[in-house]
């Protein structure tokens, strides 16, 4: 079989055993489409416990069986939530389905992050969460996110997706449950069709949709129209959005066929009565609620506005190269802060760079640069070593030093090499830390209007794992607020004062 000649549901249904019974969709009726359709890119906005794993499991296992040499790779968060969906998703349907062993012959590589099978396909399994680096240089035909709403988009998503560049197939599938409405999830199904499982009303012969608890009746859905019991089963998609590249199906728990039974909805009534509103709508309705906390307010930041100073102690650049950015909204930023003797952080000048190449606003960064007698700058690593390559030679002996953002265990450290490794959180926490004490002062409030909407783009988010994340919608760019972050790093160094809030 050398494509799917049958759909995957007719062949995961056909070859597949799951925990000792045969796969079937039959109480998943809403994944029918998934399994039968073909879309360049599609997502899967879900509820939790709706099948989403175990079907994104079957659905690449059959692709790998129908289609010869056929690559996927799978990318979720965190190192845990990939083995464990290699190892008890995965690895279960492989090793149990007798007709796959008999389809494929012997499994030539069976281990967490690498399964390849008997006709050559390869199922690939790797993380990452803001740092798409192990990932560079995979090769795949589809790319599968899992989690996606704890994927920071910008950092990740488009490097990835660099991986099917060589594909005749080029897939991309997306599922996760949402969060704020800031969320990357909530960007992918902003840019979507926003299908929705619209149930008809065998009373009344209405349809009706479900993204709040308006219809959770105390026995099972009720209509939105006449209010009696509905089955999911009668469901059809419907497109809201006529335009769009990436096929999204909304996915809740209470269309499951399987929730009507009297303890499972029970436990959705309970839920729909301990859960906060935010939680419900999340984890039950698989829809996004409200906006992510920020540490700093727009009174925080316009009370840091003075009148302009001239620079006096250390001065010091940053720059964030634009790196193209979602839609292509990331701009190139420099910025130059000094550090007063009195240990103040003064601000001295920005300027944003818009559609332009990072190596053609070298000359203008330079010159600036010069202009203020900077004493040291700091560059993104991240999409800038041509860039910075250029500005050091402009800078004339002036040093330049790379910073490449992470997550690591130490909020600063020299990598013996050519650049700085930072851990992302911290700084951007101390930083906004400095702005609310005051020791950061910025120019006057009719210059820093744009800079104040980066800023203020950045929002808290907590992991799976517990650790706080800073994240921003890809919708709204923050290429101000980490040049600032640069420069304000580069006079700590200056100033050897390389203590942050944890130490």
């Amino acid at each position: 079989m050398d494509d799917l000649s049958c759909d995957r549901k007719t062949l995961a249904e056909a070859t597949l055993m799951l925990d000792g019974e045969q796969f079937s969709l039959n109480d998943y009726p809403f994944y029918n489409s998934l399994y039968k359709g073909e879309w360049p890119s599609t997502l899967l906005m879900c509820g939790r416990q709706v099948g989403k794993s175990v079907s994104a499991a079957a659905f690449s296992v059959c692709e790998s069986i129908a289609i010869p040499h056929f690559k996927t790779l799978y990318i979720a968060p965190t190192l845990k939530q990939t083995s464990t969906f290699s190892n008890t998703r995965v690895s279960k349907l492989v090793r149990h389905s007798p007709v796959v062993k008999q389809l494929m012959g012997a499994v030539t590589s069976d281990n967490v992050f690498l399964k390849v099978l008997g006709n050559g396909s390869e199922l690939i399994f790797n993380y990452a969460s803001d740092d798409p680096d192990r990932v560079r240089g995979v090769s795949a035909d589809r790319v599968i996110y899992d989690e996606v709403q704890d994927i920071d988009y910008e950092a990740v998503v488009p490097v990835v997706n660099e991986c099917l560049a060589n594909s005749k197939f080029g897939f991309v599938s997306y599922m996760g449950t949402p969060k704020t409405q800031e969320n990357t999830i909530q960007f992918i199904w902003d840019n979507s069709s926003q299908s929705e499982w619209c149930i008809k009303c065998d009373s009344c012969s209405k349809y009706s949709f479900y993204r709040s608890s308006k219809g959770i009746g105390k026995e099972g859905l009720e209509c939105l129209h006449c209010s009696k019991y509905v089955d999911p089963r009668n469901g059809i998609w419907v497109d809201m959005k006529d335009s769009y590249y990436t096929k999204a199906f909304h996915v809740p728990q209470v269309i499951l066929p399987a929730n009507r039974e009297k303890i499972r909805w029970g436990r959705i009534l309970n839920k729909l009565d301990t859960y906060s509103e935010s939680k419900f709508k999340n984890e039950v309705m698989g829809v996004s609620d409200s906006v992510g906390s920020r540490l700093v307010s727009l009174e925080d930041l316009l009370s840091a506005c003075k009148p302009r100073q001239s620079p006096a102690g250390f001065i010091c650049g940053g720059v964030d190269w634009s790196g193209g950015g979602s839609k292509g909204l990331s701009r190139t930023v420099s910025w130059i802060f000094s550090r007063s003797p009195g240990g103040r952080f003064i601000m001295h000048h920005y300027c944003i760079y818009r559609d332009v190449n990072p190596v053609d606003a070298v000359d203008r960064i330079a010159q600036t640069f010069h202009e203020y007698g900077v004493n040291l700058i700091i560059g993104d690593a991240g999409e800038g070593a041509l860039a910075n390559s250029l500005l050091t030679k402009k800078m004339q002996g002036k040093p330049l030093y790379q910073l490449q953002y992470g997550s690591n265990s130490k909020p600063l450290n020299w990598n013996g090499v050519d650049r700085y490794m930072a851990d992302r959180t911290t700084l951007i926490d101390c930083f906004f830390l400095d702005v609310k004490q005051g020791r950061i002062q910025f120019l006057e409030k009719a210059h820093m209007q744009e800079a104040f909407e980066d800023m203020l783009a950045l929002y808290e988010e907590v992991m799976p794992s517990g650790k706080k994340v800073w994240r921003h919608s890809p919708n709204a760019p923050d290429d101000c607020l980490h040049a600032a972050v640069f420069s304000w790093v580069a006079c700590k160094i200056l100033s050897h004062d390389l203590k942050f809030y944890h130490q």
